[in-house]
Parts: C-alpha cells; structure tokens; sequence
C-alpha cells in the first residue's frame, strides 16, 4: 500500500495546529511584533515536525500491521476447515516478514511579492509565509506457501505429549485441549484393553471419551489433578569396586546413600508424562520406574493415565492412554461436526464432580450463504461462509469456550509451523 498526506500548522494562540491540507500560504501586510513572534513559533514547530509524526506514524503502522497478521492467521485456519468440509486439499500461506520504510517530508517558506495578489494596486508590503509536511510509507511483504516434505510430515503427523504439557500448563482447561487434541483413549481393566473413539459417528464410544474427559476437568477444577513427566532414580546394576564403575560417572550417575548409609550410584531419569489424581511421588521408585516402562510400550503420541482409587475421584478409576491425533485430522474433526457428524450433548457422569463448562460442540463452526455481520473472522470458499458460531448454546461461558478453542487451535497451528522463514518454498514478495 502507499498513502502519502501532507499536513499544514497553523498559529493560532501562540501554539501550532494539526489540520490535513496541502502546502498552504498565509498573506500579511506590515508585520508586527506579534506576528513576528508567531512565525518563529512556527517556525520552530516545523522543525520538530518529523520528530512528532514519526513516532505517530510508527505505532500505527506496526499496529495495524500485527492486526492484519493476526487476521490473516484465523481466516486462514477458517479457510482450512471449509476446505476440509469441502473435500479440498489443504494449504497453508504465512507472512514471514514486513518492511516499511517512512519518508518524513516538511518545509516552511517565508517572502515577499511587489504586488497584492488581487487587483492592481501597487503595494510592497505583502509577505508571503508557506508550510507543508508530507509523510510517506512504502511497505514491502513477504508470505510464504507453506508447504514441502517437512511441513507435511508435521500436518500429518500426530501431536506427542510434550505439546499436551505445555499446553495442560498453561492452564488451559484439560476438556478444550483432549477433545480437540484426542483422537481416542483406551481403558484397561481387568487385563482388558478397550478403545473408545471421540468421533460422534460411533456415539457409545463417543459418548465414554466425553465422560472420561469430564472427570478430568473435575478433578482440574477441584485441583486435585496432576499433570507432569515421571521421574525415578536408575540404580547402577554393578558394584562399586567394578572396573567399568568409573564410566558410570561420566553416563551422569551420581554417588548416593540408600536408608542405611551404604553407598551407590544411581541416575535421575525422566520419564514419560503422565495425568494423575495422586502425585506420583508418594509412589516407590520401583513403582514410579514401572510406571515408565509401561508408558514406553507406546509411541510418544499416546498420554499415560492413572486415576487411582482411594484418592480424589478414585470412585470413577480409569487406567489407561489417550491417543492424540495429527493437526489435519483435527481440521478434519471439526469439518465433519459441521454438517456431516454433528456432535451432541453428553453429560458427566454421576460419579465425576461439578465441572466448568461441557458445550455441544468442541469448536462451534457457522457456515451461511452470507458473511455473518457480527463475526470477527470469516472466511468465504466456494459461495459459503464460515465463522466462529456467535450464537452457540448457552452463551456467556460457551462463547469464550469457543474462542479458546480456536486460539488454541492457533497455537497449535505455531507449534506445527515453528519457524516460517526455514519452510521449503518460494517466497512471494509484494512491494507497493
């Protein structure tokens, strides 16, 4: 874009003025003190005068420049769930960089002319003083397709529990992160191992994810959830006196003393995340250590669960994994709870405490004929227009429901992407 307007000061009261205009004159007869004295303030104003529209023209442009970002990135995620309700391929673009340059322009002209400038008399006492300011801004845009081996691998792949950690860390609640985010979970009891789908279509299975999940924001909201990686100490199967004892310590083994001051040698290991209603350091090592092992039988996308009876919620157990899903199978999950599988209401079990919120849907996705008037994002494909659904049930505490699920589906876009400008393509740069 390119917007270039040019103001004028005007004296008014000792102090300059700021009106949109262009370079305008002021014609005077005999000047006196006053007038003199109101030109210099001029004057001096108009030397500060690109000092005081670059930092105005600065801040606006860099905001304005963030909210066109911003918009850019939820119509596109938007865009990208119609395509996946349309059967289209899915295609990400990215702005990688933004430069503008500013061009910060005034003048100032004072003179005198040998005639007035209307009619013919002759004079020579008129004086002629001109100002003008003229600013500038040239943007330059890069975006990126973003596309190629890498970035498919990561749309595909599925997301691993480290993503869930730091997300279930920031205080996001566990039934926006698990129903978006969770593909399945299993459930053993009894040495059976059942499998239960979040997809509405296979409405059991369906239905026993979102009691599952419930119970975990119950135990959230009552704090009495745990959520971290399991650690345990690793013992040093060979004695002291050894002779390969001595590359123990350059593994990382430390020197330790068990109960009864015997010494031994034994690591710190971290192992794989677990969500708890205990925490699991009131376990033994040796119990922590299985714990680990037994989460390691599954790939880093399965998210080990132990509800434990005899501790809060213990009436409701459940041991077990839940199955995170790949950032396109999410597009795809909320594609489908458009039209094709919508989902319905379940309410928690009655074992399970009082819980936040437990909307319909996950992600409450409008499409109409027409651009809804009261949407922040939309995004148009193929006639129809797509929106976050304003009017969900419930209102109130279901609507910031439905917004933190699209941000933290955004979040989730950015840990897909990582770094924009080390994604494989040609750029595409705009210049006006």
């Amino acid at each position: 874009m390119d917007r270039t307007s040019a103001h004028v000061y005007r004296v008014k009261k000792g102090c300059a003025h700021f009106s949109r205009a262009a370079a305008s004159g002021m014609i005077m007869n005999q000047p006196t003190s006053k007038m003199i004295r109101s030109m210099l303030c001029v004057l001096m104003a108009m030397l500060s005068l690109s000092g005081c529209l670059s930092p105005v023209a600065m801040h606006r442009a860099v905001i304005e420049y963030d909210r066109t970002v911003n918009a850019v990135e939820a119509e596109m995620l938007l865009l990208n769930i119609a395509r996946a309700k349309q059967g289209q391929p899915r295609h990400f673009t990215a702005i990688s960089s933004v430069a503008a340059t500013f061009d910060f322009r005034s003048n100032a002209g004072f003179g005198s002319q040998l005639f007035a400038p209307s009619g013919p008399v002759f004079a020579r006492n008129f004086f002629l003083f001109n100002l003008g300011a003229t600013v500038a801004e040239n943007p330059t845009v890069s975006i990126v397709p973003v596309q190629g081996e890498d970035f498919t691998k990561r749309i595909l792949t599925p997301m691993d529990e480290t993503q869930l950690d730091f997300l279930l860390a920031q205080g996001v609640e566990p039934a926006i992160v698990l129903r978006l985010m969770g593909r399945g979970l299993a459930v053993e009891e009894d040495g059976k191992r059942t499998f239960y789908l979040n997809m509405p279509h296979r409405p059991d299975e369906y239905r026993e994810f979102r009691r599952r999940v419930l119970h975990l924001s119950a135990l959230n909201l009552a704090r009495r959830l745990h959520v971290g990686f399991v650690t345990f100490e690793e013992i040093w199967p060979l004695p002291l006196d050894h002779p390969m004892t001595s590359q123990a310590l350059e593994k990382g083994y430390q020197l330790r003393q068990d109960d009864n001051s015997r010494p031994y040698l034994a690591k710190r290991v971290i192992g794989r995340l677990a969500i708890t209603n205990y925490d699991p350091m009131v376990l033994t090592n040796e119990e922590r250590r299985r714990l680990v092992l037994k989460a390691e039988r599954y790939p880093r996308n399965y998210v080990l669960v132990d509800i434990r009876p005899n501790y809060p919620g213990g009436d409701y157990p459940w041991h077990g994994q839940i199955k995170l899903r790949s950032f396109n199978a999410m597009l795809e999950f909320l594609a489908r709870g458009i039209e094709a599988e919508p989902e319905f209401d379940v309410p928690p079990d009655p074992r399970s405490g009082p819980v936040l919120r437990n909307p319909v849907k996950t992600l409450a996705i409008l499409e109409s004929a027409t651009k809804p008037t009261d949407a922040v994002f939309a995004a148009e494909l193929e006639g129809r227009w797509y929106a976050l659904d304003n009017r969900a049930e419930g209102q109130g505490d279901v609507q910031r429901w439905n917004r933190e699920a699209f941000e933290l589906m955004s979040q989730l876009y950015q840990m897909t992407v990582t770094d924009v400008a080390k994604v494989q393509g040609l750029p595409i740069t705009i210049a006006k």
